[in-house]
């Protein structure tokens, strides 16, 4: 295997796993801690189309290994304190640009304390917590690591099919971040013709940090430790073109994004 194939595997292991023991006894060793350091270049990610006239096609990512089939809603809030966020995403063939209606778009993403609905709250900040429940609990098939549910808490998970303009919109929280990972939040589309796009969608370092050093309950963590370069998923990506929110405040000072995914045309 090349370097920098070795390189890309072993940071996009650490970057689906989290923090596992695997990764902490990789740490440990000098030459294998340089490889396990994200090589990620920042300029590689990029901002989403919004409501331009023009599509790009979706970079796929991993789905991690947190996922579990989410309740049909728009606002996927529950219980859970934050910022408010507002959601809309527009799925469009590629290249074309023309709306794909009918699509299950599904969005899952951890609270504002890095908890993800379905897990326990003690992993998220504590790494050798993480590594223990990862090691004891996962499972991999066709090289995707999944973790079943512990519990039934559905928070922060929803589903919506799109309509005639390739349209959804979701009502959620900011996310908070969780050891190992930045902030981010997973998207996986479905097309009646069972195309498919699975990614993930990043935030600007800037808009994090003012969220997480002055609003509650994200400040009692502060800001993200981890940084985008570093990341071992974007690490394992060859690039991140598109994957990037552009969110501002809407006319009620919301925040808010509109985000044109491109599916390949079939």
């Amino acid at each position: 295997m090349a370097k920098s194939n070795r390189r890309k595997f072993i940071i996009g292991t650490a970057g689906i796993l989290g923090t596992t023991v695997l990764g902490t006894w990789l740490l440990r060793r000098p030459i294998l801690r340089q490889l396990m350091k994200g090589d990620f270049n920042p300029e590689l990610l990029t901002s989403a189309p919004g409501e331009e006239d023009y599509c790009i096609l979706t970079v796929q990512q991993t789905e991690g290994p947190f996922f579990f089939p989410s309740p049909a809603r728009s606002d996927i809030r529950e219980d859970r304190k934050g910022k408010e966020l507002q959601l809309k995403f527009q799925i469009v063939n590629h290249p074309d640009c023309t709306p794909v209606e009918g699509a299950n778009v599904e969005i899952w993403h951890c609270d504002a304390e890095g908890t993800y609905s379905g897990y326990p709250e003690e992993i998220t900040h504590d790494e050798w917590a993480s590594a223990m429940f990862l090691l004891n609990n996962s499972e991999t098939m066709d090289d995707k690591m999944h973790v079943n549910p512990v519990n039934e808490n559905k928070f922060l998970r929803g589903r919506q099919q799109s309509d005639s303009n390739g349209e959804v919109a979701f009502t959620t929280i900011f996310p908070g971040w969780y050891v190992g990972r930045v902030p981010h939040i997973h998207v996986k589309i479905t097309t009646r013709e069972n195309r498919e796009v699975l990614s993930q969608f990043y935030f600007d370092t800037n808009l994090c940090d003012e969220i997480y050093t002055s609003i509650e309950p994200y400040s009692q963590y502060g800001k993200c430790p981890l940084k985008i370069e570093n990341d071992g998923v974007l690490a394992s990506t060859e690039n991140a073109f598109g994957l990037m929110f552009s969110i501002a405040p809407n006319e009620n000072q919301v925040l808010s994004t509109v985000t044109k995914i491109g599916i390949v045309n079939s």
